[in-house]
């Protein structure tokens, strides 16, 4: 027959009560923690981008300058897409791997647009389709071993989408609203895309 000394149910309660309260306090330091995280993060992205970031795929424009862009007069701007995983899990795309006088490259699938105003639709760039989006990853100028591949961008990855600049390329007049439209499937399929944040054209080629 077991027999309890008296006080030491209440004390094992208080015990147990105690780990309780020290368990739910730190889950609410870390939530805390987490939120706090997340709002730092999606103000850094508001001071760069101009704009708040969704949880998964997002793809964001930068623009840099330089002085070195043959036929350009002067600084030119350059509007770099970037594709990257904000969310918790991994998101497949199709990408093109190949190589370029022997060396590797990766590709992604996408156009550059521009507004049309007058029929309130977006219209492509064909001064940007370098290479044309229906005949992506077919064979090319020095570019050798073409093949699609299913890819995992891990959370917080990114890839480089393409690049353009308009003072040189042409396709857009100052005024104009431009945006790249990423193939996350690599067929040319809309449903299946992401556009970055409008940007606006401040340069344009001098004839």
């Amino acid at each position: 027959m077991s027999t309890t000394r008296p006080g030491t149910g209440s004390r094992l309660a208080v015990s147990n009560n105690s780990e309780m309260n020290r368990i739910q306090i730190a889950g609410a330091i870390l939530v805390a923690l987490l939120l706090v995280g997340l709002f730092l993060h999606e103000l850094s992205h508001f001071y760069r981008y101009g704009h708040l970031v969704p949880l998964g795929l997002h793809a964001d424009v930068s623009i840099t300058t330089s002085d070195d862009v043959l036929g350009v007069d002067g600084s030119a701007k350059i509007y770099r897409a970037r594709l990257t995983n904000y969310g918790i899990l991994p998101s497949a795309i199709v990408v093109c791997k190949y190589l370029v006088s022997g060396a590797p490259g990766t590709d992604l699938n996408y156009v550059v647009e521009r507004w049309d105003r007058q029929s309130g639709k977006w219209t492509l760039v064909s001064e940007w389709d370098f290479y044309g989006y229906r005949l992506f990853c077919r064979p090319a100028f020095e570019v050798t071993q073409q093949h699609l591949v299913s890819r995992r961008l891990w959370p917080g990855q990114s890839i480089q989408v393409g690049e353009g600049i308009p003072a040189q390329l042409g396709g857009f007049h100052i005024g104009d609203d431009g945006r790249f439209t990423i193939f996350l499937s690599a067929d040319g399929n809309r449903n299946n895309a992401i556009s970055t944040a409008v940007f606006r054209i401040d340069q344009q080629v001098k004839h």
